[in-house]
C-alpha cells in the first residue's frame, strides 16, 4: 500500500517538473490532474465493474476464482492509491495558482 502511494507521489512530482519544462507552473494542475484521473479510470476498467454491451447481451459475465477476484481487487486498490496523490496535488495547485 505504501509502495503505491510512493509511486503516486513520484508521478505527481514528475508531472509538476514536466509542466515546468514544457509550459509554465500555472498549467501544472492539468498534468497532475490528468495523471490522477487516468489511474482511477484504469482501476474501474481492471476491476471488471464496467462490462461492454456485447458481453452483457451475450451473457459472457466472468465467473472468476477467489484468487482472481483478490488479485483484481488488489490491483484496483493499488491503481486508486497511485492516482490519489496526483489528484490532491492537482487540487492544491489549482487552488493556490488560480
Amino acid at each position: 500500500m505504501l509502495k503505491h502511494l510512493t509511486i503516486g507521489i513520484v508521478f505527481s512530482i514528475t508531472g509538476v517538473l514536466l509542466s515546468l519544462g514544457f509550459w509554465e507552473l500555472s498549467k501544472a494542475y492539468l498534468v497532475t490532474g490528468a495523471i490522477g484521473l487516468f489511474f482511477p479510470a484504469m482501476s474501474v476498467l481492471m476491476s471488471g465493474s464496467i462490462a461492454g454491451p456485447h458481453r452483457m447481451r451475450a451473457g459472457l459475465e466472468a465467473h472468476d476464482s477467489p484468487d482472481e477476484k483478490r488479485k483484481r481487487k488488489r490491483t484496483s486498490i493499488g491503481s486508486v492509491l497511485i492516482g490519489l496523490p496526483n489528484i490532491m496535488i492537482a487540487m492544491l495547485l489549482y487552488l493556490f495558482l488560480n
